[in-house]
C-alpha cells in the first residue's frame, strides 16, 4: 500500500500520497470479489466534532471573566460561535457572573494577605475599595444627569394639540373681533 517514504530529517518522515489517501481507512481482513482488500472507514467525513476539555473550559471562563466577547472567545479556542455556545453553554450564560466571581476571589486573597500583615496587600485592597466607591458614585451622578436633562416626554396626541396651537402665518387662526361696547 505504501509506495515510497521520503525522509527530511532523521526520525521525521513525510507521508506518501497513498498513506494520506488511506489515512482514515483500515483493512477489515476481508477481500472483495476481485481479491482487493476491503477498506473500512474509521472516521466520518468532515471536521471532527469539538470535544470539551477541562483546559478549554478554564480558558473560556477566564476569557469571559476578563470581559471578552463571545466572538473573541470562540476565535481564541478555535471554534465557531455556535460550537462555543453548544459545548460551553453554562460559561456563555454566566459570563457576567464570572467577572464578578473572579473579582471576589481576588479581593478575598487580598484580604487574607492583608490580615496576615502584608502592607502591599492592604494598600491594594484599599485602592480597590476606593475604585469601587468612585465607580458607584460616578454611576449615580451620570444617572442623575441623564434624568435631569430629559424633559418629561409627551404623548402623540399631546404633541399634535401643541403643534395645532402654534400654527402661524397664513394658516394662523384669526383674532377675535373687538368688543362693540367700549
Amino acid at each position: 500500500m505504501v509506495e515510497s517514504l521520503e525522509v527530511d530529517e532523521p526520525g521525521n518522515r513525510r507521508s506518501s500520497h497513498s498513506e494520506i489517501f488511506f489515512m482514515d481507512q483500515e483493512f477489515s481482513g476481508e477481500v472483495d470479489l476481485f481479491g482487493c482488500p476491503v477498506l473500512v472507514r474509521k472516521a466520518r467525513r468532515g471536521r471532527p466534532e469539538h470535544v470539551r476539555t477541562p483546559e478549554n473550559a478554564k480558558r473560556v471562563s477566564m476569557l469571559f471573566a476578563i470581559g471578552r466577547s463571545v466572538e473573541a472567545v470562540a476565535a481564541a479556542i478555535g471554534v465557531t460561535q455556535p460550537t462555543l455556545r453548544k459545548h460551553y453553554f453554562s460559561e456563555v450564560q454566566q459570563r457576567q457572573a464570572l467577572l464578578d466571581r473572579l473579582e471576589a476571589d481576588q479581593l478575598a486573597k487580598l484580604f487574607d494577605q492583608s490580615a496576615n500583615g502584608s502592607t502591599a496587600a492592604t494598600k491594594a485592597l484599599l485602592d480597590r475599595c476606593d475604585d469601587a466607591r468612585t465607580a458607584r458614585f460616578a454611576a449615580a451622578v451620570v444617572k442623575d444627569r441623564r434624568q435631569a436633562d430629559k424633559p418629561a416626554q409627551k404623548g402623540k396626541k399631546e404633541q399634535q394639540r401643541e403643534a395645532a396651537g402654534n400654527v402661524g402665518g397664513r394658516f394662523a387662526p384669526r383674532e377675535a373681533p373687538s368688543l362693540l361696547i367700549q
